[in-house]
Parts: C-alpha cells; sequence; structure tokens
C-alpha cells in the first residue's frame, strides 16, 4: 500500500503577530481562554494583531473576542495625541497615517503583541499602539505610497480588518 503525502507551500510571505498560543479560544464575550489561563475583560478583549501581503493589497487584521465600535483618520504627518495631550509621532515612518480607534477594545493579559511593529510589507509598513485608555485602544498605521484603504468588521470570530491597496 502506498500513501502519498503533499506539502502545501505558502508563496504569499504573511507576518503574524502572537497574540497567544494557537489554543486560544473565544468562550464568550470579553473572555479568552488561554492554555490554563482566563482573562476576563469587561466588554471587547483584543486578542492580536496579524498581517499579511495579498494580491493589489497588504491586509491587517485585530482579532477581538466580541464586536466592537470604530473611528479612523489620516494625516500625514504621523501625529497623535495620548492621554498626556503631549503631541507625539509614530516611531515607523510612513508616506501617510491611519489611525483606528476600537471601543470598546480591552487589552487583556494575554495580550503579547508589542507596542511597535513594523511590517515591511508593500503598502503597510507598521502598527503602533497610541493610546489605550479605559476600554478604548487607538492604534496608528503607517503607510507606504498608497493612501486608498477599506476598514470594516467580520464576525465568526469578531475581527476589524484594515485593506490598504497598492
Amino acid at each position: 500500500m502506498r500513501v502519498r503525502f503533499a506539502v502545501l507551500l505558502a508563496t504569499v510571505p504573511a507576518l503574524i503577530l502572537p497574540a497567544a498560543t494557537a489554543a486560544t479560544a473565544a468562550t464568550g464575550p470579553g473572555t479568552v481562554a488561554n492554555a490554563g489561563t482566563t482573562t476576563t475583560c469587561p466588554t471587547t478583549c483584543l486578542q492580536g494583531i496579524r498581517a499579511a501581503t495579498h494580491t493589489g493589497y497588504d491586509r491587517l487584521v485585530f482579532d477581538l473576542t466580541a464586536e466592537t465600535q470604530y473611528t479612523t483618520w489620516t494625516n500625514t504627518t504621523g501625529e497623535y495625541y495620548p492621554m498626556s495631550g503631549q503631541t507625539q509621532h509614530l516611531d515607523v515612518v510612513g508616506d501617510s497615517y491611519l489611525f483606528v480607534r476600537m471601543q470598546p477594545a480591552n487589552l487583556g493579559q494575554d495580550f503579547q503583541n508589542p507596542d511597535l511593529r513594523d511590517m515591511g510589507l508593500p503598502t503597510l509598513k507598521g502598527v503602533q499602539l497610541a493610546s489605550y485608555h479605559a476600554g478604548t485602544s487607538e492604534f496608528g498605521i503607517s503607510l507606504g505610497p498608497s493612501t486608498r484603504y477599506n476598514v470594516f468588521t467580520l464576525t465568526q470570530p469578531d475581527r476589524l480588518v484594515v485593506d490598504v491597496y497598492r
């Protein structure tokens, strides 16, 4: 008896920022189970951030445990104003910048993404936690030469998606 195995090789470069282990599962609104530990958020937990490049666009995904409301705005300087009220600049240099504020979006104890991530993708240069306070998370996204983007939500599981087009 002969058995054949096939290996699928991905040709699309991808960057996955681990939120926790692969065993992480959403067990209900605001609860995250992770290898024997449980994080409970008052409403929505941000589990992690991941990004990949696709034909014609780059995609950034915020993995959530429940729905969230969001607002976006752009600028060409990378300036933002955290709770301190003092002007700050995003660390990853881009041609333009997209900011996303999610509310509610708590950073649970198991959220292990760094505050800053250099993506190095064609149109998605980096993402940075700009501000977090009282269940509101604000991220700055450094963009390449493209300024066309689409932000939307998906469910089952809940995600906030940012597509940046070339």
